[in-house]
């Protein structure tokens, strides 16, 4: 109990009525896509902000990018309100800072979240599409451009080139070589959405250890404004004809975070390892489990040197199964398990690929094709165990023999 009078009445209140509790067990027949991973320190963290009248990006942000950037091993943390609002903040700063040039192209997997395509092309680059790795469904090699290495649903990509940017939505936790993800190129980008590893609500960040590159992201988030920059002084004393309230040095964007996405992020950092050591362990149980029905379908276990954030588990229909996509998912939905196509499935087959300027294809999408056709996931969570491992087992035993 705190010894801070208001702060015990917060506490009260909020084990008196909070409904959610993220060590919650979920019920044995049900496999849900994610499940509330926020709770009473949350609540009461967010109520107290609510209560100070500090609602705007302050200082629980700010302690949050402090401690989001030390897990990481990172310098900087530059907390924006979505994964999406990342990836446009980052790509554009990679053009500001000169890194790259408007029109140059960068290699974007066809597997992969709408905004990966989307944000490149608002930024000024040209998206080159490329298939993905029939093991890991990301980008991987090297390549002789700039590539966003996509960490699909938390399976780490090893994708080099000249400069490596990476898209850590859904990966948080995820390792390589026992290094967390989101440190091996110029920056990062990750998500806090609701259903994710970590979450802020709705939330985001740039991480880098660029001290120049993160001054042009702290500026893009907010307007363009200097206020932030480490350069702050220099730029005032450039420009001593303009009010330094208002004064901005670059084309931004308006996609601060509120302070309560910062009160419920300062408490779910400490509990994400073990949340992830849940996820990896039921991982690598459920591929188990399922490659040993020997039913027409893959799965995608971790793959060496990585350890897997598994935000999902992929499946992958074989292109002879008696059963659809369609069909096999309506059987499981009808068994409690919650099902999702991976991602965007193939971008370049969506109705808005005629619309994203300069983005074009190098090379077949034949693993693309396939997931976009037959490939799936399932939700996991910190929450679940073996009975929604032996669910699915049975699920989709059930749903080939029926």
């Amino acid at each position: 109990m705190s010894s801070d009078p208001r702060q015990a009445a917060i506490d009260d209140i909020v084990a008196r009525y909070l409904e959610v509790d993220p060590y919650a067990p979920v019920p044995d027949d049900r496999l849900p896509l994610a499940v509330p991973g926020f709770g009473a320190a949350e609540v009461a963290e967010a109520i107290d902000s609510l209560l100070s009248g500090w609602l705007t990006m302050g200082r629980k942000v700010q302690a949050f990018e402090r401690a989001w950037a030390d897990y990481l091993g990172v310098k900087h943390c530059v907390m924006v309100n979505s994964g999406s609002s990342a990836l446009l903040v980052m790509l554009r700063a990679v053009v500001e800072t000169g890194r790259m040039a408007p029109g140059d192209e960068l290699i974007v997997p066809a597997v992969a979240w709408s905004t990966d395509l989307f944000a490149t092309a608002q930024a000024g680059l040209t998206p080159v599409v490329v298939d993905v790795d029939p093991d890991t469904l990301n980008v991987e090699g090297e390549w002789d451009r700039p590539v966003l290495a996509v960490h699909l649903l938390g399976q780490p990509s090893r994708a080099t080139g000249p400069l490596v940017l990476e898209d850590a939505c859904g990966a948080h936790g995820a390792r390589i070589d026992g290094r967390a993800v989101g440190g091996r190129g110029l920056a990062s980008v990750f998500s806090f959405f609701f259903s994710h590893h970590l979450t802020t609500i709705e939330g985001g960040a740039v991480v880098t250890d660029d001290d120049e590159f993160a001054d042009h992201c702290r500026g893009l988030r907010a307007h363009g404004w200097v206020r932030e920059r480490s350069d702050r002084a220099w730029w005032e004393q450039a420009h001593p004809e303009i009010d330094p309230r208002f004064l901005f040095a670059s084309a931004g964007f308006n996609v601060r975070p509120t302070e309560i996405a910062g009160a419920f992020g300062i408490h779910q950092i400490p509990r994400l390892d073990s949340a992830v050591a849940i996820r990896r362990r039921n991982h690598q149980d459920w591929c188990d489990r399922v490659d040993a029905l020997g039913l027409p379908l893959r799965t995608f276990p971790e793959a060496p040197g990585t350890e897997h954030a598994s935000f999902g588990l992929s499946m992958l229909l074989d292109a002879s199964s008696p059963l659809t996509r369609a069909q096999l998912c309506e059987r499981l939905e009808a068994r409690g398990v919650q099902t999702r196509a991976i991602s965007g499935g193939n971008l370049v087959r969506q109705p808005a690929f005629a619309h994203v300027p300069r983005a074009r294809v190098e090379g077949d999408l034949t693993v693309a094709d396939a997931v976009h056709e037959r490939g799936f996931f399932v939700g996991n969570s910190h929450a679940f165990g073996d009975a929604q491992g032996q669910l699915l087992e049975a699920a989709l035993r059930d749903a080939f023999a029926g």
